[in-house]
């Protein structure tokens, strides 16, 4: 009976302390025991009471290497909005780079479309000559293409 009423004591004590830090202030938190002997916890002054006063701070100081552990100054974000903030511009790189590797399978299809069913492709050299592709360097520049897709395109 005797340990039920510390155990349930000190979950209550344990769960007031989570409230209390939890809160944007300094807190003070009281101690007594009851009529019935039952120890209580509380953040507001009991009446004809003899109390325990803890005075509980609002913002532990960080602990450990982690840099999203920081007191929040005024002005400055917090962890949780450092941590949107990197997974937001990890997304936004990822978009980025998805929509290049896109645009690149795209052109590499576009130029497979292009020289596959042709037998004669005609091209612009570096003099600004239009010359014939021969098959056999039009298959290559196929072979290659689709190969490209394979290894980097879905």
């Amino acid at each position: 009976m005797m340990k039920t009423r510390l155990l349930l004591s000190i979950v209550a004590f344990i769960v007031c302390l989570s409230a209390v830090a939890a809160s944007a202030q300094d807190k003070e938190m009281y101690q007594y025991t009851d009529e019935n002997g039952t120890v209580v916890f509380t953040d507001q002054k009991p009446v004809n009471q003899e109390v325990k006063t803890q005075s509980i701070p609002s913002d532990p100081a960080p602990t450990g290497d982690n840099p999203y552990a920081s007191a929040n100054l005024p002005g400055e974000p917090s962890a949780a909005e450092l941590r949107r903030q990197e997974i937001a511009q990890n997304k936004q790189q990822s978009r980025e780079t998805q929509a290049i590797n896109q645009a690149q399978c795209a052109a590499w299809q576009s130029e497979v479309d292009r020289l596959e069913p042709n037998r004669r492709v005609f091209y612009t050299n570096d003099k600004g000559e239009t010359e014939r592709m021969d098959d056999v360097e039009r298959v290559n520049k196929v072979a290659d293409l689709k190969g490209k897709i394979a290894a980097n395109c879905r």
